[in-house]
């Protein structure tokens, strides 16, 4: 059955991209990414990116009915060293991700599997399909930490003391004057300083981590680290340069595996608000206006 409704899914994803259902946004975030690919190219890759994003959405609907055992064995561990490397700090640690792959069965996978996760999460709009997300992470064990003023540390420093793995996604646009903006695919992008900052007020340990697709259903999960953040005294640098280091590991997987990346989302929309010293680099294809 599940492979039933993967196959679906692949086909709804196809269908989806035909359609011309945010098409126009993954095609320039693509040429602006990908300069140098010819368009043909990039469509492959836009229409790969549908596909897998319809798989993720049924394969996290249906992690809650599988055994902690069936969890273990769709999910391929490299780098778990890592992880534990950090652990043995004793402060807690903070896993940085992205919008990658499947980093819903990420966490909850990794949740069901014995590694509780905490994940921290920006309000959703109420919706029918968004009450369903959030039910489906918490009947997997996966707790929200939704971003709100004045509560995230200390949301998070109860959940790192609690023995929770702290889950934290990079590639969000960070709409607020706090954002740094390291560069992504050589152009600025607005993103928020919160794991530099926790890690900082903690001494949690930082992780990145991304879970790849492979072809026989099973999932590839990358952990790097531990990362440290710099003490130069400067911390606005320090958060900059912290900050620069995950989305340099982010482009390098995507630059893998593109299709693995949700390009729908407009990742580059404050690249103009960066500093004038921030270096920038535009498009060159006629698809590929700045997001």
């Amino acid at each position: 059955m599940r492979r039933i409704l993967l196959g679906l899914a692949a086909a709804v994803g196809a269908l989806a991209f035909a359609l011309g259902i945010r098409r126009r946004v993954v095609l320039r975030n693509l040429a602006l990414a990908f300069p140098e690919k010819p368009e043909a190219e990039r469509r492959a890759i836009a229409r790969a990116t549908y596909v897998q994003f319809a798989r993720v959405i049924v394969e996290f609907l249906l992690l809650p009915r599988l055994s902690a055992d069936e969890v273990r064995r769709i999910m391929v561990f490299e780098g778990w060293e890592n992880f534990e490397t950090g652990k043995a700090r004793g402060k807690g640690v903070i896993a940085c991700t992205a919008h990658f792959g499947n980093f819903e069965v990420l966490a909850a996978a990794n949740t069901i599997a014995g590694t509780p996760i905490t994940m921290v999460s920006r309000a959703m709009g109420r919706s029918r399909f968004n009450d369903l997300w959030r039910s489906t992470r918490a009947k997997a064990g996966v707790e929200d930490l939704v971003v709100g003023r004045g509560n995230v540390v200390r949301g998070a420093i109860r959940a790192l003391e609690n023995g929770r793995v702290l889950g934290y996604v990079i590639d969000q646009n960070e709409p607020s004057h706090h954002a740094v903006f390291p560069t992504f695919f050589g152009v600025p992008a607005a993103t928020s300083p919160t794991p530099a900052v926790l890690a900082r007020r903690t001494g949690a340990a930082v992780v990145f981590t991304v879970a790849i697709p492979i072809p026989d259903g099973r999932h590839r999960v990358l952990i790097e680290g531990p990362l440290d953040v710099p003490d130069t005294g400067d911390k606005a640098a320090d958060d900059l340069a912290f900050m620069q280091q995950l989305n340099d590991l982010l482009e390098r997987r995507v630059r893998e595996h593109p299709q693995c990346w949700y390009w729908f989302h407009r990742r580059w929309k404050r690249s103009g608000d960066a500093p004038a010293s921030t270096p920038t680099s535009t498009p060159t294809s006629a698809e590929g206006s700045p997001v």
